[in-house]
């Protein structure tokens, strides 16, 4: 079923043009939430905004490839409106110059819903005529996707770009059980004993494994360029040896990953808090695969 959906993804999604002066970022589980002790963005805020203002500064293409916003631990966007008001900010002036697309994960997976933005605002309203003001202009003037084609120029070849839960059967088909446990179960229990949630790719490297290996297959399998999320595990290829890149995530310890299209180049970024031989505090940004020509990939790609 779920190879089916990527065959979907492929045959019915809006496509992103890329040519050699293309600049693109691709960013995905970030988990915005509420601010407290299940919010797996906090302490990495900084970072990801540090990056957020680079890539609009350098006219690079925003791309968020699902689990932007934590929507499972919660039941609303309200109080992620309002922890993350000037992170919406960023996100409105790229959506302005219209250089960013938003694709759904299982975690924010209500975006597709058709209420879902009245549904927001609705909840919103009752706190006032502002509260949640960019928030509500982001979701309100913006597509959400299941997924992205990506057209090669002038190479006549496509790739994907995805969450990734698709393959995963406990977060898509039963997604609901997972929301379930996550929401009422181990959320709590992982503040109070630092019990990992069991059903997440993210926290059980077994179960990471198992879904990177089914997407790099069926990357390798119909020589498909496939970019995803959802395991939380950074990956990239060396040349002929596979078309599965992830861009790993922002909620590891002091660190985010994405990945970069620069003008014919593919790379995997890692942004960091880094020590000064002074003794200050500096946000880095740190090539740990490529940059790589994506030439080279693209002729392992069917047209």
């Amino acid at each position: 079923m779920g190879k089916k959906k990527l065959f979907r993804i492929l045959k019915n999604s809006d496509v992103v043009e890329v040519d050699s002066d293309s600049k693109l970022v691709f960013i995905s589980d970030v988990h915005r939430g509420d601010g407290g002790f299940g919010d797996s963005l906090i302490g990495n805020k900084n970072i990801y905004k540090a990056a957020l203002n680079f890539y609009y500064k350098e006219e690079f293409t925003l791309i968020e490839v699902g689990d932007g916003d934590e929507l499972w631990k919660n039941k609303n966007c309200r109080d992620i409106a309002y922890n993350y008001k000037d992170i919406f900010n960023i996100y409105n002036r790229f959506n302005n110059d219209e250089r960013l697309y938003m694709i759904y994960g299982n975690h924010d997976n209500i975006k597709k819903r058709k209420d879902f933005r009245v549904s927001q605002e609705r909840k919103f309203r009752k706190f006032g005529k502002e509260f949640g003001d960019s928030f509500l202009t982001l979701i309100n003037n913006l597509k959400f996707h299941e997924g992205l084609v990506l057209n090669f120029n002038p190479y006549e070849k496509k790739g994907i770009v995805t969450h990734g839960h698709q393959l995963d059967l406990m977060n898509d088909e039963l997604s609901f059980i997972s929301k379930f446990l996550v929401r009422y179960v181990w959320r709590f229990l992982s503040a109070i004993a630092g019990f990992n949630e069991p059903t997440s790719p993210a926290n059980s490297y077994k179960k990471g494994g198992k879904i990177d290996e089914k997407l790099n297959n069926w990357a390798n399998e119909h020589k498909m360029l496939l970019i995803c999320g959802h395991t939380h595990r950074a990956k990239f290829p060396k040349i002929g040896e596979g078309l599965y890149f992830n861009d790993g995530s922002c909620v590891f310890p002091n660190s985010i990953t994405t990945i970069e299209i620069n003008k014919g180049l593919i790379s995997l970024v890692k942004w960091s808090v880094e020590v000064s031989k002074e003794n200050n505090l500096y946000i880095k940004r740190n090539f740990i695969a490529g940059p790589e020509k994506l030439e080279a990939y693209l002729k392992f790609v069917n047209k």
